[in-house]
């Protein structure tokens, strides 16, 4: 039998990817540049998730064609663990602001959570929905 591409996961996982980019450059960016120029950390928390967010688009959308079903498991174990990767940037891994009323606190740390939890969760269920597949084998 031959293999034939399975594309809703990563039609999912693409289109919440271009959420997460679109997002963090829009409505849901960090705060302002400081006064003389400086940029806070929460600038560098929101660069390093639109990173982590193109590198989620590419495995996404190689996601939509592959064939290969080893691949398959492997590109949805790396948006996961990207997915947990983008919920833990800000203000886990990079720290935001110390004042819980900025931008980077009340829109940017609550949409990365929210975006890398739900891209977690479409990786790792089809994750193990492919693993027990392979299981009743």
């Amino acid at each position: 039998m031959k293999n034939k591409p399975s594309p809703p996961v990563g039609i999912a996982c693409s289109m919440l990817s271009v959420m997460l980019l679109v997002g963090i450059r829009t409505f849901a960016s960090p705060c302002a540049v400081h006064a003389g120029g400086s940029m806070g950390a929460c600038h560098w928390a929101a660069q390093a998730v639109f990173g982590v967010g193109i590198v989620l688009l590419v495995l996404s959308l190689v996601r939509i064609f592959e064939l290969d079903e080893g691949e398959r498991r492997g590109l949805s174990l790396g948006i996961a663990c990207l997915g947990v990767l983008v919920a833990c940037m800000p203000g886990v891994l990079v720290d935001l602001c110390a004042t819980a009323s900025m931008p980077c606190r009340t829109g940017t740390q609550p949409f990365c959570i929210a975006v890398g939890v739900a891209l977690a969760l479409t990786g790792g269920i089809d994750l193990i929905v492919r693993l027990l597949r392979l299981l009743k084998r």
